[in-house]
C-alpha cells in the first residue's frame, strides 16, 4: 500500500516556451532551464528521501524521462519509465503546431467526459482509466513510498485517484501543477488521504539563466 506519493511534472520543455508546439504525446526535449529545474528537484527530493529504496517511476517520453533521470541522480536510483505515464493523447494532433492542431479539432461535446479533442485521440474518460489503472497495480505492488515523474494531467489524475473523486468532482475541480513542481501525497497517522503539498516550487526561486 502506497504511504507516501510524490509527484514531480517534467522540467520545462520546448513546446512550452513559444516554439508553437501541441504537447501530448508530441515528444519534445526539455530546454537548458528544464534541466536546471531537474537538478534542483532532485537536491529536494534527496532532503525528502535520503538514498531509501523507493518504488520510482516516469513516462516514457524524453521531457519527463530525462527529468526523472536526473534526479534519480540525486537519490541514486534508476527511474522505470512506462508508456502509461505519458501525458493524455492528443491522437493526430501530436507534433502538430498548435495551428495545424486547431484545424483538426473537435468542437467541445456532452457528456465531456468522452469528447474526444482530435482524431485518433483519448478521451479524459479513457484517460484517467488508463491512469487509475496503472495506480491501482502500483499501489498493489509497489513499496510504501513511490515517486513519479509525469506530465501535467497525469498528475491531475493521479490527485483524483488518491482523493476518490467523483466524476463530477474531477469535471469541476482543477489544480495548478508547474514544471518541475513537487506535490506530496500521504496517508496521516489517522488513516487519512492528505495532500501535504501541491505544487510546491520553492526550490526554483532562485534558478537565473
Amino acid at each position: 500500500m502506497i504511504k507516501n506519493l510524490y509527484l514531480v511534472r517534467h522540467g520545462e520543455a520546448e513546446h512550452l516556451i513559444g516554439k508553437g508546439l501541441t504537447g501530448g504525446w508530441t515528444d519534445s526535449d526539455l530546454t537548458e532551464k528544464g534541466r536546471m529545474q531537474a537538478h534542483e528537484t532532485g537536491k529536494r527530493i534527496l532532503n525528502f528521501l535520503g538514498k531509501i529504496d523507493v518504488g520510482f517511476y516516469c513516462s516514457d517520453l524524453r521531457r519527463a524521462k530525462d527529468s526523472a533521470e536526473i534526479i534519480g541522480s540525486y537519490i541514486a536510483k534508476k527511474p522505470l519509465a512506462f508508456m502509461e505515464l505519458r501525458e493524455q493523447n492528443n491522437g493526430d494532433a501530436a507534433n502538430l503546431s498548435t495551428e495545424e492542431a486547431q484545424k483538426i479539432s473537435s468542437p467541445i461535446s456532452e457528456p465531456i467526459m468522452d469528447w474526444i479533442h482530435y482524431p485518433n485521440a483519448e478521451s479524459w474518460r479513457s484517460f484517467n482509466n488508463r491512469v487509475y489503472r496503472f495506480m491501482n497495480v502500483i499501489e498493489q505492488e509497489s513499496m510504501e513510498t513511490v515517486l513519479i515523474v509525469s506530465h501535467r494531467r497525469i498528475i491531475l489524475a493521479i490527485i483524483h485517484w488518491w482523493l476518490e473523486f467523483s466524476e463530477d468532482y474531477i469535471k469541476k475541480v482543477s489544480f495548478d501543477i508547474e514544471p518541475c513542481s513537487l506535490t506530496y501525497l500521504r496517508i496521516n497517522k489517522w488513516g487519512e488521504k492528505t495532500v501535504s503539498k501541491l505544487n510546491d516550487i520553492a526550490h526554483l526561486t532562485d534558478i537565473k539563466l
